[in-house]
């Protein structure tokens, strides 16, 4: 008899657990893309990619760029010029680890000369 009073608040907790897994419930802080962008994609706006798995709990397979201004767009992996934006980052990544130093735009800010 005991048992089975253990038993049911222990099958109403499996259910639940279940039940939020399954509707994305424990994994709020990632977004998820759900469409892919129809805009062109700017190769020197953006700075990054990863890749959306079904596996990492979305259900859409994207490639997901980040641009400078840290915003994401989504778009898909199939796309040839997806391909060629991800393999140009890969490019640019491989280049600034082989130690070349990253170049800078503008002047340089004048720095104050420390008296000694």
């Amino acid at each position: 008899m005991a048992l089975r009073l253990l038993l049911l608040p222990l099958l109403l907790l499996t259910a639940t657990i279940l039940i939020t897994q399954a509707q994305g419930i424990g994994n709020l802080g990632m977004d998820c893309c759900l469409k892919y962008s129809q805009k062109p994609i700017s190769g020197n706006r953006v700075t990054s990619y990863t890749l959306q798995e079904p596996e990492s709990g979305c259900l859409l397979r994207a490639v997901v760029f980040t641009t400078k201004k840290n915003k994401k767009i989504c778009a898909s992996p199939t796309d040839p010029a997806v391909q060629k934006l991800m393999q140009n980052l890969d490019k640019r990544v491989r280049k600034d680890k082989k130690g070349q130093p990253p170049r800078y735009r503008g002047r340089p800010k004048h720095q104050k000369q420390q008296q000694v």
